[in-house]
């Protein structure tokens, strides 16, 4: 039987989620109003992952949609320990700030579901198969992670923000999007550039186009 305080003590991790702002935006320079929470962005890379899916199932993939959507909402669990570290910082870090990065919140997702009898070898067996990217489901929460983030930057250009400053995080998430191998997020990707191109030409800044090549 499911346990009641199992689920209380889990969703407070979500909770936390709501209060813990990610950082990236601030490091790159960007000044708001209001800043964009963890579980606002896990519900945007949610959404992306569903919608990916339900176009993959469509071309004839094998894609278990529950697995996405849970794999969706719990990829940022961690954070509720160690808040949100962006790339930049373990990139500038090496291997070494990057591996502890993966020890700390694998560390943490033990923690958050401590000895949990009704769910801990499953989030732990979903968020350790997200790691390592050994499924489709995974592969597409990568890349919807990725992609709400460039959303987001989208969001952010609209308000006011110069796109030379978001420039930065189109041409870091290309690699990332297209080591995951489907072509509808590649697409995605894309549709999402052009959009980005189309903010730098109305500003009149100049947008360096080798991401296209």
């Amino acid at each position: 039987m499911t346990n009641s305080k199992d689920i209380i003590n889990l969703a407070r991790h979500g909770e936390t989620l709501k209060r813990v702002i990610r950082s990236g935006w601030a490091l790159a320079g960007v000044s708001r109003v209001r800043d964009e929470s963890i579980s606002e962005h896990s519900f945007g890379a949610a959404l992306l992952s569903l919608l990916i899916s339900k176009e993959l199932l469509s071309e004839g993939y094998a894609v278990d949609l529950g697995k996405v959507a849970s794999m969706a909402l719990i990829h940022d669990l961690p954070e509720s320990f160690t808040s949100d570290i962006p790339r930049t910082k373990y990139k500038l870090g090496g291997e070494i700030l990057s591996e502890g990065k993966r020890i700390a919140e694998k560390e943490a997702i033990s923690l958050i579901v401590g000895s949990s009898l009704s769910f801990k070898d499953w989030i732990e067996g979903l968020w350790g198969e997200i790691g390592k990217l050994s499924s489709v489901e995974s592969r597409i929460v990568s890349c919807a992670d990725t992609l709400d983030m460039l959303m987001h930057a989208l969001a952010l250009e609209r308000s006011g923000v110069s796109p030379a400053i978001l420039d930065q995080f189109f041409t870091s998430s290309l690699p990332r999007i297209a080591q995951m191998d489907l072509s509808i997020a590649i697409d995605v990707f894309w549709e999402l550039y052009e959009e980005h191109l189309a903010n730098a030409k109305t500003a009149g800044i100049e947008i360096d186009e080798n991401t296209r090549n």
